[in-house]
């Protein structure tokens, strides 16, 4: 049995695994994507040539899916656009506040100096004193002096970052003005996509359900989905990894394992937590409703737009439209294991994109023809499905 303490290492170690192996931005990133982006265009080039009703839905839900991950952006670039604004305002403010007080004692020191007459320390060697008083205000007169130039300098100073500042908070205005702007053309967007698909789900609705209980359709969904899974193997096992520092001799690449033998990923057995809350519909193993085929995978009932979270640290392989599944998005954590999230209404993150355990990387949705809103999840091994209810804790 794993420890708490010992699982909150493994997440740690798994991930920095991953980080470690794991394509470094810039050239070999785009590489990889190159590569699984021609792996998604052969997968579409290979599907049957007959049209089968639920494909009618695909470019309505792709773009569902894309004006949601639109929206996330703009929503994120927004609330970085409004930070920096509130935190230029409280620089704006603390500058303004110290540019008072730089006025007024720029206004004393330069009464003192004028009240001290024009000939300044002439004066005052021609005032009489003694020698020990002459030295005396003459110092204090040097002060005096030093100190008005400091203080103006630092008004100057002071003046050019407060202009700086109110020139930066306009552009920001503008900016936000411009995301704004977007937003509300991404939403119009949307809501013309969800009407359209809408349309489209009425014209075919019997078609779908006709084609849901029909066994042999669901079966090549399921040899559609594990051909892909292997070939995203096949496609990851026979990447490069980043290039290193030469050394005098090269060693291979470890894979995640543990001083035990098990892969880290394994070391999460009975601690991840479902990527979705709702209600199990659909268990490992048990027959379906609709075919009397089994499932591979859990599907989790709930509500359209709820989030979608990482299991496990990993990286996405996969984020597109695949026929059965809908939005479909895949993610690799190492050493065979891959965990699949299927009928979302979007995909949040893109291809090569690392992600950490229980980050958002899709909303629920029932994209795909499904009739119920829901998640559908797997977790593969060697593209072999699994029980994820054996790793999962309800807790």
């Amino acid at each position: 049995m794993i420890r708490p303490a010992r699982v909150g290492l493994a997440f740690l170690l798994l991930a920095s695994s991953l980080a470690g192996a794991a394509p470094a931005p810039g050239e070999e990133l785009k590489t990889l994507r190159a590569k699984l982006e021609a792996l998604k265009r052969d997968i579409a080039r290979s599907e049957d040539s007959r049209s089968e009703a639920v494909d009618a839905l695909k470019s309505s839900e792709q773009a569902i899916s894309e004006a949601n991950r639109r929206l996330g952006e703009l929503a994120a670039s927004k609330q970085e656009s409004d930070a920096r604004l509130e935190h230029l305002g409280a620089q704006r403010e603390a500058l303004e506040t110290r540019l008072g007080k730089q006025q007024a004692l720029a206004r004393r020191l330069i009464y003192q100096q004028y009240t001290s007459g024009p000939a300044g320390s002439l004066q005052v060697l021609a005032s009489g004193q003694s020698p020990n008083d002459v030295a005396r205000m003459s110092v204090y007169l040097g002060y005096i002096a030093s100190a008005r130039r400091t203080v103006l300098d630092g008004l100057r100073k002071d003046v050019d970052a407060l202009r700086a500042i109110t020139e930066e908070s306009v552009r920001r205005q503008h900016e936000l003005a411009g995301i704004e702007e977007q937003q509300l053309a991404e939403r119009k967007r949307l809501d013309e996509e969800r009407k359209n698909r809408k349309q489209v789900l009425a014209a075919v609705s019997a078609q779908i359900e006709r084609q849901r209980r029909e066994a042999g359709a669901l079966a090549r969904d399921e040899r559609r989905l594990t051909k892909l899974v292997e070939d995203l193997a096949k496609l990851l096992a026979a990447r490069k990894p980043a290039p290193r520092a030469p050394t005098a001799r090269p060693t291979p690449e470890p894979s995640p394992r543990s001083a035990q033998g098990n892969s880290l990923f394994e070391q999460l057995k009975g601690r991840l937590q479902l990527p979705v809350r709702g209600e199990l519909s659909g268990r490992f193993g048990s027959p379906r409703s609709d075919s009397g085929l089994s499932w591979r995978g859990l599907f989790i009932q709930a509500p359209a737009g709820r989030e979608v979270r990482a299991v496990a640290p990993g990286r996405i392989v996969f984020a597109d439209w695949l026929r059965g599944f809908g939005n479909l998005l895949i993610l690799d954590h190492g050493d065979g294991f891959m965990s699949l999230y299927g009928n979302n209404e979007a995909l949040i993150g893109r291809i090569g994109d690392p992600v950490r355990s229980g980050d958002t990387v899709a909303t629920v949705g029932s994209s795909g023809g499904n009739a119920t809103t829901g998640l559908y999840f797997e977790l593969r091994h060697q593209g072999k499905p699994f029980d994820p209810m054996g790793w999962i804790t309800l807790k």
